[in-house]
């Protein structure tokens, strides 16, 4: 093994046997790396070796070794491990408020009234009304066209018969020419009058049957429902055949009239619906009509009636 030595004067290297010191001032080491001679100087800079020359012949060139830079390798990607996901709940529907729906009055149901007594006047038979009418009802004018009517009226045929709508007995049977049981005489043409059996908390009670064609009755005479006290007409001050019917209490006096309607015994599936109209002030609204619909058919006209004009009305006692 040799160790190259340089030259101070002239820099160059030269060859020494291994076993020889030197005592030149740097070491250089040798170091062969993959083909390459580098030559490092401990302490200088590196240095690229001369081969030596050995006589006169032509050295045989080495061959400088190509070197084949080792390949870089491709860095294998590696998958960041898949995070497990957690369940994800669920959104829970949030339910969509409904409208709160606007109630509805209910009307509070009235206990029976202690005076529907009677039944009706005008029989099963008959081709007319049962019912009230309702063109011309108690307590209207007819737009002031008319006085204050008192009572009810059924449009029947003329001859229908007039039945006792509750026991009592006849106290005035014929007409009123000479006694005036209305407005004036003839008002009524020919009527009977009947007081009740029952009376309404101690008071008496009295009903009316107006502008018969004819009276099947006498004064005195005590009377059952269902017994014939006349026949439909269109006496006194009447417009067409019809019967009208007054209900008096206290007195039998015209000025003591109730609607009727408050006192008629409601049939089967039937009642009897009161109220008050009023407007922004509180106050009644005179003869204005009122319209009533079934809950079934909602756009289909049922009864109609119209609220009671201002002046000379009897409130019910019930």
């Amino acid at each position: 093994m040799y160790t190259f030595v340089r030259n101070d004067k002239d820099g160059s290297l030269r060859m020494r046997n291994a076993g020889k010191t030197t005592r030149d001032a740097s070491i250089i080491a040798l170091a062969l790396v993959v083909g390459l001679v580098v030559l490092v100087a401990v302490g200088g800079s590196p240095i690229t070796a001369q081969p030596p020359m050995l006589g006169t012949s032509t050295p045989t060139p080495t061959a400088t070794p190509t070197f084949t830079p080792t390949a870089t390798p491709t860095p294998t990607w590696t998958p960041s491990p898949t995070p497990t996901p957690s369940n994800t709940p669920t959104p829970t529907a949030t339910p969509t408020p409904t409208d709160t729906p606007t109630p509805t009055a209910t009307p509070t149901l009235a206990p029976a009234s202690a005076h529907l007594w009677l039944e009706r006047p005008i029989g099963p038979d008959a081709e007319g009304d049962r019912n009230p009418g309702t063109y011309f009802p108690y307590g209207a004018t007819g737009g002031g066209r008319y006085h204050l009517h008192h009572g009810v009226d059924y449009m029947n045929p003329a001859g229908t018969r007039v039945l006792a709508a509750a026991p009592g007995t006849i106290i005035v049977a014929g007409d009123d020419l000479e006694t005036v049981y209305g407005l004036k005489p003839d008002f009524y043409g020919n009527l009977v009058i009947q007081e009740l059996d029952q009376r309404f908390q101690g008071r008496p009670v009295y009903l009316v049957y107006g502008h018969l064609s004819q009276v099947t009755v006498a004064a005195g005479q005590q009377v059952e429902p269902g017994d014939v006290v006349g026949l439909v007409g269109m006496t006194g001050v009447a417009i067409g055949n019809h019967l009208h019917l007054e209900v008096r209490l206290d007195a039998n006096d015209y000025e003591s009239t109730r609607n009727p309607v408050l006192w008629l015994r409601p049939g089967s599936g039937e009642g009897i619906i009161a109220g008050l109209v009023l407007d922004a002030q509180g106050q009644p609204i005179p003869e204005i009509p009122v319209t009533f619909f079934r809950a079934a058919e909602p756009n289909k006209w049922w009864r109609q009636t119209q609220t009671y004009a201002n002046d000379g009305v009897n409130a019910d006692d019930q």
